[in-house]
C-alpha cells in the first residue's frame, strides 16, 4: 500500500515524467483536404437520419452526404453544380450507425 501511494505521488509531483510519456505518443495526422465538383441533390428520409444534402460527383457514379456550413443554406438548391472543399469523415446515427460524410469547409457555385 505504501509503495503504490509513493509511486502515485512521485508520478504526479514530477510533471516531466508524465509529460514525456504524452509527448512520445504518436499523433494522428489531420485528414487531407479534398476538392470535389458535382451536382447537389436534396435527400430526405423518414426518421430524418440524413444530412439532407448529397453531392453526386465522379461522373455521377459516386454520392456522398454533405455536412454544409450554415451560411450555404441561404443560397443552395437542388440540381445546382458546385465545387466543395473539405474532408471525409463519419457521422453516427442511432439507427444507421456510422455513415460516410463530407465535411464542407468551402462551397461555391460552378457556372458553365
Amino acid at each position: 500500500m505504501k509503495h503504490s501511494i509513493l509511486a502515485t505521488l512521485l508520478l504526479f509531483s514530477c510533471p516531466t515524467l508524465w509529460g514525456q510519456a504524452a509527448a512520445s505518443a504518436p499523433k494522428a495526422a489531420a485528414p487531407a483536404e479534398v476538392q470535389l465538383t458535382g451536382t447537389l441533390e436534396q435527400r430526405l428520409a423518414i426518421g430524418g437520419e440524413t444530412t439532407g444534402w448529397v453531392l453526386r460527383h465522379g461522373g455521377g457514379k459516386e454520392r456522398v452526404q454533405l455536412l454544409l456550413p450554415l451560411e450555404a443554406f441561404a443560397w443552395i438548391r437542388d440540381g445546382m453544380v458546385v465545387a466543395v472543399t473539405g474532408v471525409y469523415g463519419t457521422k453516427h446515427y442511432p439507427e444507421r450507425g456510422e455513415v460516410a460524410v463530407f465535411h464542407v469547409k468551402k462551397i461555391s457555385q460552378v457556372v458553365h
